[in-house]
């Protein structure tokens, strides 16, 4: 008896806690909205046509989560340009921006 009340009580404990959770789902019109100025430097489709701008299609998510956080913040990165771009993203931006630039198909070069 003692271990069905102690499951109930957990089954319950589990399920109001996965219903309060704030959902972190990146929203990827938002992050292309938000992409417009990148698309200066880092090109329309995430391909840079600068020399020394990376391509931004295809990128891991997580590594544009923290580079561009860590250029917020002035930390790790300190490129003054990227710098200041970064500095009023929120964390919401960072992450919608980080799904679209992933959505976009990894730049290619061509072989020659």
């Amino acid at each position: 008896m003692i271990h069905i009340k102690w499951w109930a009580v957990t089954a319950a404990a589990f399920t109001i806690t996965q219903i309060s959770a704030p959902t972190n789902a990146a929203d990827i019109a938002a992050g292309r909205k938000r992409a417009e100025v990148c698309m200066a430097c880092h090109g329309e489709r995430g391909k840079s046509e600068i020399p020394g701008v990376p391509n931004l299609a295809g990128q891991d998510r997580d590594y544009i989560v923290s580079a561009l956080k860590a250029y917020r913040a002035g930390t790790e990165r300190t490129n003054p340009t990227m710098a200041e771009m970064a500095k009023p993203l929120s964390d919401a931006d960072i992450d919608n921006l980080s799904a679209f630039w992933n959505s976009l198909s990894p730049a290619t070069t061509a072989q020659k």
